[in-house]
């Protein structure tokens, strides 16, 4: 293994078409009122800002998806600070609200889906949604991670008080073999049995190799952890053993992360409110701004990816965006 150092487009047209059977609560990104600062140029085209959601038509929790129907009120956003998503299904954490919301994207529908004790000051909430809608919340004010069932009924929680005081990430496998838990007071990755036991710390008890833990994912080449303190994402191998450092002398105050299938790395600085998207060491692309308009924003706190499609919980805007991202065979090399 090489070591690593660890110093610290044409998806618009199919976008704009779904885009057109959405209501008052998806928002083409599009200056309503005159001409709006630009975001930071992407030559590249990877990243193209579509919609803005800021809530949707109540529904009822309790039924399923698609089957629940709008009472006639509407729920706006408060303070989303996490967002998870999975086909048209999204979970966004609502600070302000206090309250986790079930958003079906494509029927502008929002449900009530449980109860929200909020998040860390200094991260976004980590969420994350299963192929049958149940749902893990990391809540590290709460000192736990609580799987929730489709209905937001608790269905489990993960708790260790010793090793994973604070825990403010969670990833999940497709098959639940596991649940790993980042906690933001040991910089440690805990390793729980699908039951809720903790089976030890990710690495054993070797030395360290994190600064600080504030986000994570899984991706094509293993774990993939933000340390802010550091300035870098680390990618862990199953074993816990450094694999690759992304983003070294190129990110400034990252917060939130997301990969794609392809192995993209998209990492939000809030220095100048952008999003940085990594092919491994390689920059692709800077976009965004600090603002309110088409393609800027206020505090991005959550990254999600699902598909060809990049959602960015902004807390001081009050909405989700939502970015197409270009297909690996029509990504262009930056000039």
């Amino acid at each position: 293994m090489t070591p690593v150092s660890l110093r610290r487009r044409s998806l618009a047209l199919a976008g704009g078409a779904l885009a057109l059977g959405l209501g008052g609560c998806a928002a083409l990104d599009e200056p309503a009122g005159g001409p709006a600062p630009a975001p930071t140029a992407d030559p590249t085209r990877l990243l193209t800002p579509w919609l803005s959601l800021n809530g949707g038509w109540r529904v009822q929790a309790q039924q399923f998806p698609q089957a629940a129907q709008p009472t006639g009120q509407r729920i706006t956003f408060v303070q989303p600070t996490g967002v998870a998503a999975r086909n048209d299904l999204l979970l966004v954490a609502d600070a302000g609200a206090r309250t986790l919301l079930r958003v079906e994207r494509a029927r502008d529908a929002v449900a009530p889906f449980a109860a929200f004790t909020g998040g860390g000051a200094d991260t976004g909430t980590s969420l994350q949604l299963g192929a049958d809608f149940s749902a893990w919340v990391a809540l590290p004010a709460e000192h736990m991670v609580v799987q929730y069932d489709a209905r937001g009924r608790i269905v489990r929680r993960w708790i260790d008080e010793s090793d994973a005081p604070r825990p403010v990430a969670v990833a999940v496998p497709e098959d639940r073999s596991e649940i790993l838990v980042g906690d933001g007071a040991t910089a440690r990755v805990i390793v729980f049995d699908p039951l809720g036991r903790p089976l030890g710390v990710l690495g054993g008890r070797r030395p360290a190799v994190l600064q600080s833990l504030s986000a994570m994912t899984l991706g094509p080449r293993g774990l993939y952890v933000l340390d802010r303190l550091a300035q870098q994402v680390v990618v862990l191998d199953r074993r816990g053993l450094p694999v690759e450092v992304i983003g070294e002398n190129q990110l400034v105050q990252p917060r939130a992360l997301a990969v794609d299938r392809a192995g993209r790395v998209f990492v939000s600085d809030d220095a100048g409110q952008r999003i940085k998207v990594f092919r491994g060491p390689q920059l692709l692309a800077s976009v965004g701004g600090a603002g309110n308009g088409p393609g800027r924003f206020g505090r991005i706190e959550s990254l999600a990816i699902d598909g060809n499609l990049l959602y960015v919980a902004d807390s001081v805007n009050a909405r989700v965006h939502v970015m197409m991202v270009a297909p690996v065979a029509l990504e262009e090399p930056p000039r």
